[in-house]
């Protein structure tokens, strides 16, 4: 649950400040917001990292999340496990599809706001990056360090079982 709310939140953070500077939920018409020209690299970046964490890369919490299910479900339920684990890879295929349309996409002409030019977009500051820095703090950290967060699970299901 921790490792899902992290995730979350900064995915959402990250969404919501293309959103702010682009003014468009449209994937399509995102393309290239990689490219320093478009203004949203670092942003980019982020989402990136994100992306990774919520597909269960090693080295991250989201990894530590499934691979301590997976583990955990396999002996007694060895076939919806390995469906989850299906789901997990094509969770990848989705952030992937993402990425390539949203942020490595040609930079071409967007749909808005004028089909002509090609907008700059303001500058992401500060102030809009400290909170997903933030939390990607507790993704790396939990996921290179996964027994910080680890040993008060363990106590608690040691406690719970009779």
């Amino acid at each position: 649950m921790v490792s899902h709310g992290l995730i979350s939140a900064l995915l959402f953070l990250l969404v919501g400040i293309v959103y702010e500077k682009t003014g468009s939920r449209d994937i399509d018409a995102l393309n290239g917001l990689f490219n320093p020209e478009r203004g949203l690299p670092l942003t980019g970046t982020l989402v990136v990292i994100g992306a990774m964490a919520s597909a269960g890369i090693p080295g991250m919490v989201g990894f530590i999340a499934e691979f301590s299910i997976f583990r955990g479900s396999f002996t007694a339920f060895p076939v919806p496990t390995l469906l989850c684990i299906m789901g997990t890879g094509l969770t990848s295929v989705y952030y992937l599809i993402l990425l390539d349309r949203a942020f490595f996409g040609r930079l071409a002409a967007p749909v808005f706001p004028a089909p002509a030019a090609l907008p700059t977009l303001p500058p992401v500051g500060w102030q809009d990056l400290t909170p997903p820095a933030l939390l990607l703090v507790p993704i790396l950290v939990f996921g290179l360090r996964p027994h910080w967060l680890s040993q008060w699970i363990v106590t608690a299901v040691d406690f719970a079982q009779p």
